[in-house]
């Protein structure tokens, strides 16, 4: 195989996941409820009175996170080279049979001393894992954003339920794959022979997050604004 062999590769299928709510729509709306008054603020520090404000609708959708998990690994052949310092006296050194003569240690003649330069082909193994998480618009994000919950026996006809809801997101069908290859996959320079080369993916998934999306209006103004809710851990986004 030669440095330009094609890198052999093991992908795994893409899963399927869909957590299930933490929070449930009764829940939700008590939280609703009380957020109503740090809505629509009159001033600095004045609220509104809850009556002046109103849920116009609670809808639950589901919010898609890509993940990949994967490793690359390379073992390879490169020429090696070592300089050592040898003591000035030396007139010759036999090593494994090869007899080396020690030269002056050029550029530097004030420096007492000879050199040998020894030269040979080394075999060498590198590798590098990596462990991604996107959001829908490929953004990477950290793992608190899908913390380990339980997830649905039957995550398809979850989402038939739901049709559309899910912020209309489409994901390629091998962007993950080739994310996390152009982030791990780098070959050492100078290589002379290239024994084995492996790029697999062990894991990869598309996980849909339960949300709700709150709107409320300010009957006086008429004005609309919209809280999302997580439904796993609670958090909610103006």
């Amino acid at each position: 195989m030669s440095e330009t062999a094609t890198i052999q590769e093991k992908i795994a299928e893409r899963k399927i996941i869909v957590f299930k709510s933490r929070l449930e729509l009764q829940a939700i709306r008590l939280t609703a409820e009380k957020m109503k008054t740090d809505l629509f603020p009159k001033f600095m520090f004045l609220k509104r009175k809850p009556q002046e404000i109103r849920i116009v609708s609670i809808d639950k959708y589901y919010e898609p996170y890509t993940v990949v998990d994967g490793e690359y690994t390379i073992d390879y052949s490169t020429k090696w080279v070592h300089t050592i310092e040898v003591d000035e006296t030396m007139q010759e050194l036999t090593l494994f049979g090869k007899t080396l003569r020690p030269e002056l240690l050029k550029n530097h003649p004030e420096i007492p001393y000879k050199v040998i330069e020894l030269t040979g082909e080394g075999r060498f193994r590198y590798e590098k894992k990596a462990h991604l998480i996107f959001d829908r618009e490929w953004r990477e994000v950290g793992l608190e954003q899908l913390p380990y919950v339980p997830f649905e026996e039957q995550p398809e006809q979850i989402l038939k339920q739901f049709g559309k809801k899910f912020e209309n997101v489409e994901i390629p069908a091998e962007k993950e794959v080739e994310t996390l290859k152009s982030w791990i996959v780098q070959r050492p320079p100078d290589i002379a022979y290239v024994h084995k080369e492996l790029f697999t993916v062990s894991e990869r998934a598309v996980i849909f997050k339960p949300m709700y999306k709150i709107t409320f209006q300010n009957i006086k103004t008429g004005e609309e604004t919209t809280v999302i809710i997580d439904a796993v851990t609670g958090q909610s986004y103006k």
